[in-house]
């Protein structure tokens, strides 16, 4: 579980790090406010679709891992069935 989170704090830190570039980049160049307003709305829109599809990834991902991980539980107990079966508990 350590590498998901941390895969998640580094995704995470790159949306920040983009978001704040293009606010940066857009705030220090030559154009109206409504332009500014207008792409920043754009890059926010971009943002947002990225991280939608970065947290669809991780539920897919979330997911797979919790179906293994009932498997293997059912794999265990009816393994431990066994033992315990063969030792008359």
């Amino acid at each position: 579980m350590k590498k998901s989170n941390e895969t998640g704090a580094i995704i995470g830190s790159l949306l920040i790090g983009a978001l704040a570039g293009a606010v940066a980049a857009l705030l220090l160049a030559p154009q109206s406010g409504k332009e500014t307003r207008n792409i920043l709305m754009d890059e926010l829109d971009h943002l947002k679709d990225e991280f939608d599809s970065y947290a669809n990834d991780f539920s897919d991902k979330a997911q797979k891992i919790k179906a293994d991980l009932q498997k293997k539980i059912k794999r265990t107990e009816a393994e431990l069935s066994d033992i315990a079966h063969e030792y008359g508990i």
